[in-house]
């Protein structure tokens, strides 16, 4: 079922109303909500993949359209008992800080059956939640406004990008891991936050941006030359006819794992099963690798050959640098705050 613009805003008023007048909106045969990021993401999810699932399940839909942050607030403001989704995407430093609360269901084979066809590591701690959506992030670069490209994330603190750089706020997932490898290869260990914002310092001033579909406005335009991205915001400048280009830093690649996660006491709760096991079906991995260069985490998804250029291979993927998340909250205060109060 596709909808219509109009019909859209229709079931969006409805939800809003029953919303108000402390209704519940998630009656078995109406409207249900998924979240989802902004931007390109937004655009895709909703004209492309939510028709076909909306067909599916013979049920039209909404989108939240938001951020880890804002999402999480909500989800405690409502508690466990009473969650707005009947599942969620959220970067798995945000689906940590909920998996201990009650919040999720355990996901099975049972329930979701396309977990079975999953890599090993996309399957996160309690089996309460999946890895659906892993994007590469690589370093672009302008090639026409860098003459020698940048080989590593060591290479930002290269004088010859002085004042070229952009990055991410301390509240995206990227500056947090970034920071993380900073503390780890400029001081003692990933908990020398100290260190990693002293680094961050040095490199100031520099735009801070919420996501990457805001820091590629900043890069088509010449206002940055070097930022760390998602290899899709590469892909869709280039599209563009931009000289840009990117490489995979030699000390390795992050990566934005995105979570999916089922609300444990949603009474939509098998429509989130089924949405989560949509999301790891064979034919929407290829759509996102395809469309988004999303790298599959269902192992039976055969890549085209067109996608060879970039990073989105097992065996790449495999030797991203990557985080317990769990640990990270314990250190995520003080970096939080100590970034706010020195950059």
């Amino acid at each position: 079922m596709s909808l219509s613009r109009r019909n859209f805003l229709q079931l969006s008023s409805g939800a809003a109303m029953a919303s108000a007048f402390g209704l519940p909106s998630f009656a078995q045969d109406g409207p249900f909500t998924v979240n989802m990021f902004g931007g390109r993401w937004e655009n895709d999810w909703r004209q492309h993949v939510m028709p076909r699932f909306s067909e599916q399940v013979g049920r039209p839909f909404n989108l939240d359209i938001g951020m880890g942050t804002s999402w999480v607030a909500n989800f405690r403001a409502a508690g466990p008992e009473n969650p707005p989704f009947p599942a969620v995407m959220l970067n798995e430093r945000y689906t940590a800080m909920l998996r201990n609360e009650g919040y999720f269901a355990t996901l099975t084979p049972e329930n979701v059956p396309n977990i079975a066809d999953v890599i090993e590591p996309a399957i996160l701690k309690g089996n309460t939640g999946v890895t659906g959506m892993l994007a590469p992030l690589v370093i672009a670069y302008r090639t026409d406004m860098v003459e020698q490209a940048p080989r590593g994330w060591a290479d930002l603190w290269d004088e010859r990008f002085r004042g070229q750089i952009g990055l991410y706020t301390i509240t995206n997932s990227a500056a947090v891991m970034m920071a993380l490898w900073a503390a780890e290869h400029f001081g003692s260990g990933r908990d020398d936050v100290e260190t990693a914002v002293a680094k961050f310092k040095e490199l100031a001033p520099f735009p801070q941006l919420g996501y990457s579909a805001q820091l590629t406005p900043l890069m088509m335009q010449g206002q940055i030359a070097v930022a760390p991205l998602d290899v899709g915001e590469v892909k869709t400048m280039q599209d563009q006819g931009l000289a840009v280009d990117y490489v995979v830093p030699e000390e390795g690649m992050l990566v934005f794992d995105h979570s999916f996660s089922v609300f444990e006491h949603s009474p939509d709760r098998q429509l989130g099963f089924d949405y989560v096991n949509f999301v790891l079906s064979p034919e929407t991995q290829l759509w996102m690798a395809e469309n988004w260069l999303i790298a599959p985490v269902n192992k039976t998804v055969e890549l085209p050959e067109d996608l060879a250029r970039w990073p989105l291979q097992p065996e790449l993927v495999s030797q991203a640098i990557r985080f317990d998340w769990d640990e990270v909250l314990t250190i995520s205060p003080q970096l939080n705050d100590l970034w706010e109060r020195t950059i």
